[in-house]
């Protein structure tokens, strides 16, 4: 018995080096780590970490990626300025999703936002980043102010249809609360495998930047800890929703998609809630003279095939008088806007081409200037 014991124990322990050993070279050979989206400073990755710990995830890194001949600036993860805010003029901030971050990085929607800011004479700063919706909207609102000094006359606030999948699938379980059952932070991924989990390109950053030598070691032991971590969520999980929904906390497009076919009750009193609460947020600001609410329906919607709509769930909620609420579903439906051939093509998630987000923008500026 006591020789069984020890030759099961000596068979693991040479089958689980062979393991080691075998990964390790995969990880050698194959060089694992070498990643484009790899921070190459500290300042930029402990910045990156600091904010994510905060707001969930920040914009990527080496980001616009298309542009890698500008060099990353720490500030470039949060907002870009195309105009500074400055006395004497209006001062204007835009916060979103992907919508809004599509006009720094898309060249001729960002041409064109240029052209709105020369022409209006404006300061301009947009934080858009994508998947963000009213809850990390507000932190980032409260970090722009307090650490930046960011204090817009006007905020353009684009909240997306897939805002409610964003709130309930991936912010929902991982927000920290203040005592009064507020939002205080959003923490972040941390080796789950779930969608803008960059807890790989934080380990790899740091190994390649901090240890220095012995650098496939301390990767192949991050791949064993890694898979350990993804593994134990997995089947967490799998014991609470069962085996065919044991992947939705990963929160990939499908399981952010899905609300818009179906939202219960229960879900959008929970999304009504988060919003509400951005809103109260702003309207305590009271250097904000104006805070522009922007809807924009999906492609399925104007196909009569989502059934829930931010727009309609926006119409709904307590509007403070200096709130206005820009509803393209109204504005397409009265045939100010064109419907035929704006998205783009084999999107899912519905964006604009850039020729019809550029028309957007302009029709978000001209609206203002009628309201104001």
């Amino acid at each position: 018995m006591k020789k069984n014991i020890v030759l099961i124990f000596f068979s693991l322990f040479v089958s689980l080096t062979l393991v080691y050993i075998l990964v390790f070279a995969w990880v050698s050979i194959l060089e694992k780590y070498k990643d484009k989206n790899n921070f190459t400073n500290i300042e930029n990755l402990n910045f990156h970490k600091k904010y994510s710990d905060q707001l969930h995830h920040l914009r990527g890194n080496n980001w616009p990626h298309h542009k890698k001949e500008i060099l990353m600036k720490t500030d470039d993860y949060l907002f870009s300025t195309f105009s500074e805010l400055s006395d004497g003029k209006d001062n204007y901030l835009i916060q979103g999703d992907s919508w809004a971050e599509y006009m720094v990085f898309k060249d001729n929607i960002k041409k064109s936002l240029n052209e709105i800011v020369e022409k209006e004479r404006i300061g301009l700063i947009n934080s858009g980043t994508s998947s963000y919706s009213p809850t990390p909207m507000k932190i980032q609102y409260r970090i722009l102010e307090t650490e930046y000094g960011i204090k817009p006359d006007f905020l353009i606030s684009i909240i997306d249809q897939t805002d409610i999948g964003d709130e309930l699938c991936r912010y929902k379980r991982n927000i920290v609360f203040n005592e009064d059952n507020t939002v205080k932070n959003i923490k972040r991924e941390r080796n789950t495998g779930a969608v803008f989990d960059a807890s790989k390109i934080y380990s790899f950053s740091e190994i390649i930047l901090e240890k220095k030598s012995f650098i496939n070691f301390h990767i192949t032991n991050y791949y064993f800890y890694k898979t350990y971590q993804e593994l134990k969520n997995r089947i967490l999980n799998i014991k609470r929703f069962g085996f065919k929904n044991s992947g939705n906390y990963m929160c990939e497009f499908q399981q952010i998609q899905k609300y818009l076919f179906n939202l219960n009750e229960l879900d959008k009193r929970y999304f009504k809630q988060r919003t509400q609460e951005y809103i109260d947020f702003l309207n305590s600001k009271k250097y904000l003279k104006k805070i522009y609410i922007v809807t924009f329906p999906h492609q399925d919607h104007l196909r009569g095939i989502y059934k829930t709509n931010v727009s309609n769930i926006i119409k709904e909620l307590n509007l403070p008088e200096k709130f206005y609420h820009i509803n393209f579903n109204e504005i397409i439906e009265n045939d100010n806007f064109p419907k035929e051939n704006i998205y783009e093509a084999n999107d899912p998630a519905s964006h604009l081409n850039e020729q019809a987000h550029s028309l957007y923008l302009k029709k978000i500026f001209e609206i203002i200037r009628k309201s104001k």
